[in-house]
């Protein structure tokens, strides 16, 4: 969908009244909606691993110009992530500790995983 001024005259008065109006709800809608993704769980994942692609917990730098395209996905990445806060910190804060508590058990998993059971005994040394 195209943008479309909301004004067409910024001398009228009512216009620029009526613009103003008609972006602070749409960026109230907006908030209301987010916060109601920021309700489930499921949708505190989503947020999350949205803003781990974007960038926002690593570094950019790269030695190459791949840095700018990593740059304008970081930059998206901290937009939302300031959206996030501002609708409700107290979900953002929820969602950093599913993050870690959903890493520390992947982790033990993987750690279970890549142990030998006691009846498979100790293979690295030739039994």
């Amino acid at each position: 969908m195209a943008d479309r001024s909301l004004v067409r005259n910024a001398a009228d008065p009512q216009q620029v009244r009526r613009a103003a109006r008609k972006e602070s709800q749409a960026q109230e809608q907006f908030q209301a909606a987010l916060r109601d993704v920021l309700r489930t769980e499921s949708g505190r994942r989503l947020l999350w691993e949205l803003m781990a692609r974007a960038g926002v917990f690593r570094s950019i730098w790269v030695m190459t110009a791949e840095i700018h395209y990593r740059a304008g996905q970081q930059d998206y990445g901290h937009m939302l992530q300031a959206e996030i806060l501002a609708a409700s910190e107290d979900a953002y804060l929820m969602m950093q500790r599913e993050s870690m508590a959903r890493s520390k058990r992947e982790a033990s998993e993987t750690d279970a995983a890549h142990t030998a059971r006691a009846e498979q005994g100790d293979r690295t040394n030739g039994e």
